[in-house]
């Protein structure tokens, strides 16, 4: 089966599910052990400083996984250091207001870091103007657990909800919506980068598959910028999978794309694939490719058809 066989089967218009590899590659932006690298440095000016809390972690009980119990180490004591060591900080005015009303100064400065960052990469111009071209009518809407502003910024005419509490009371519609499930840049109070955010997070979980459940059954998923074995898209799949009947999920599986960047790679591969889900088998399609306009133009034939219907 080709790439535009798949995109051609859908009934509507799809979600994107988008991870941190989609904005390291628009914004050039270190991954998640890459920033918490750079924040462990200004703690100690240290080649290894990283290594010294990820040895650390080892030692204690990581109830989220290691990288949330790594940040937590390393937001104490950035934390204690910015307020001791003027020096160090990088954030105006602005920023300075929110740590004032209690906010970490760890997640402010991760925030204004992020921002920084924020600089498309020219090499991919021309695929980046192709997502914008399509958003208005070749997708529905948008979930992402990334902090930074690449989706809202070219996707600009979306509603934008940050973290779950706000998707999960407010009465989103499934259309023209980003749904940042892990916070946002713009409210650094709303990152979830601790193991103490992951357990709140996780609290909650299921209150935010339930709000998602009728999103996944009503439009297919194409799952971008991720590891398929990443722990927080499989905790979020099994929440929702939790809740539907096996003939539900068979329903899911039709809708399911895994989206893989494949280095160098000529064309795009479709393939079948299947992941465990603590012990539960769930079947999907995976798309191997480098060059995302492969996927981006047949998306568009999806637009260029709702078009044709409507006239």
């Amino acid at each position: 089966m080709k790439l535009e066989n798949v995109i051609e089967r859908f009934n509507t218009t799809p979600i994107l599910f988008v991870g941190s590899g989609i904005t390291r590659r628009y914004y050039d932006l270190p991954d998640w052990e890459g920033l918490l690298d750079h924040f462990a440095q200004i703690i100690k000016d240290d080649e290894f400083a990283y290594n010294f809390y990820k040895t650390k972690s080892q030692t204690t009980e990581c109830k989220a996984g290691m990288l949330p119990k790594i940040a937590e180490l390393i937001q104490q004591d950035y934390d204690l250091k910015w307020f001791s060591e003027p020096d160090i900080r990088t954030v105006g005015d602005e920023g300075i207001a929110v740590i004032k009303q209690g906010v970490s100064p760890f997640k402010v400065e991760v925030a204004h870091y992020i921002k920084e960052k924020c600089n498309i990469n020219v090499n991919y111009n021309e695929e980046i103007e192709l997502l914008k071209s399509i958003s208005e009518k070749s997708i529905a809407g948008v979930i992402t657990t990334n902090y930074d502003d690449f989706i809202e910024k070219h996707f600009a005419w979306y509603t934008k909800y940050i973290g779950q509490n706000q998707l999960v009371f407010s009465a989103i519609q499934g259309v023209a919506e980003i749904y940042k499930i892990h916070g946002s840049i713009e409210d650094p109070n709303s990152i979830v980068i601790n193991e103490e955010d992951y357990i709140k997070f996780d609290e909650k979980r299921k209150y935010l598959a339930a709000k998602l459940m009728t999103i996944f059954m009503e439009y297919p998923i194409i799952f971008m910028g991720y590891s398929i074995s990443d722990s927080n898209i499989q905790k979020i799949i099994k929440s929702i999978i939790d809740c539907l009947d096996e003939e539900q999920v068979k329903v899911l599986e039709d809708r399911f794309i895994f989206v893989e960047y494949k280095e160098k790679m000529i064309g795009a591969a479709v393939t079948p694939y299947t992941i465990m889900i603590e012990g539960r088998a769930l079947s999907m399609k995976r798309i191997q490719l480098s060059d995302y306009r492969l996927l981006y133009k047949a998306l568009e034939e999806i637009g260029r058809a709702s078009c044709r219907e409507r006239v």
